[in-house]
């Protein structure tokens, strides 16, 4: 994964467990990368441009990330 990276949201089994199928199709800036030294919960910090349910910053499932 790459910090300040700009993605795309895809969609994954990762991201319906978490109820948030829709962010997919959302673009953002990868702030904080959360996939080192992990097993479970791989994923990153995303800053989307648009605000979801009034927040800009999400975890986002490494299997959802589509970079630009």
């Amino acid at each position: 994964m790459i910090q300040n990276a700009h993605i795309t949201v895809i969609t994954s089994k990762e991201l319906t467990a978490m109820r948030l199928d829709d962010l997919v199709g959302c673009r953002g800036l990868v702030v904080e990368v959360l996939s080192e030294d992990r097993t479970r919960n791989r994923g990153a910090l995303v800053l989307l441009e648009e605000p979801y349910l009034g927040e800009y910053l999400w975890f986002i499932p490494e299997n959802s990330i589509s970079y630009e």
